[in-house]
């Protein structure tokens, strides 16, 4: 609603300008370099209306020039995220699903678009166990413990691949370091306490 107001305030003063000029008629004369112009004083300012426009969209042009191969790396990367962000959703359902084949392929799609995305690690640990490669699941669980945001998902995987290899020793150390990090956290703290009661 502003908007209209404000569109049709100006386009009043506008009409008013307009009325303004055309009441007062008048002449301008411009000797230039030994040419001598005539002409009234509306097409003057038609004239400059006219060379202020051409002057924007002009300047316009060549700031989207100057700015194009900004906005084409920029859009390249939106695309590249977009891209990865869809990889890691279908190969989580792909997971889900049991589809190991189909969890493979988006896991290397979303490792290439998204190395540093906190959801291709984990994407790339599930479909490691759900091929049984208990290596690369754990590769992928260390990474994710030394990082600060996916830190206590890490230790949770580095936990529940030592206990699927009966390590016990480093079972125990993976829950206390996440008990340490957050004390809070039932799973680190039933299994700290249950390996001091064991001890």
């Amino acid at each position: 609603m502003i908007r209209v107001v404000i569109f049709l305030v100006l386009t009043g003063i506008a009409a008013a300008g307009a009325v303004w000029l055309a009441d007062r008629p008048g002449d301008v004369s411009v000797v230039w370099l030994g040419h001598r112009i005539e002409t009234s004083v509306m097409i003057v300012a038609v004239a400059l209306l006219v060379l202020m426009t051409l002057a924007v969209i002009g300047w316009s042009l060549l700031r989207f020039l100057f700015r194009s191969p900004d906005l084409f790396a920029l859009a390249m990367r939106e695309r590249r995220n977009r891209k990865g962000f869809e990889s890691i959703s279908r190969g989580l359902i792909a997971v889900g699903a049991g589809d190991v084949r189909g969890a493979l392929r988006f896991s290397e799609q979303a490792a290439r678009g998204l190395p540093s995305e906190p959801l291709a690690l984990l994407l790339l640990a599930q479909t490691a166990q759900l091929n049984g490669d208990r290596a690369g699941a754990e590769q992928a669980f260390r990474a994710m413990a030394e990082r600060g945001d996916t830190k206590l998902l890490g230790l949770r995987g580095l936990y529940v691949e030592a206990q699927r290899r009966h390590d016990a020793v480093a079972a125990q150390r993976f829950a206390e370091q996440a008990a340490q990090a957050a004390p809070a956290l039932a799973w680190a703290g039933q299994a700290v306490l249950e390996f001091r009661c064991a001890a």
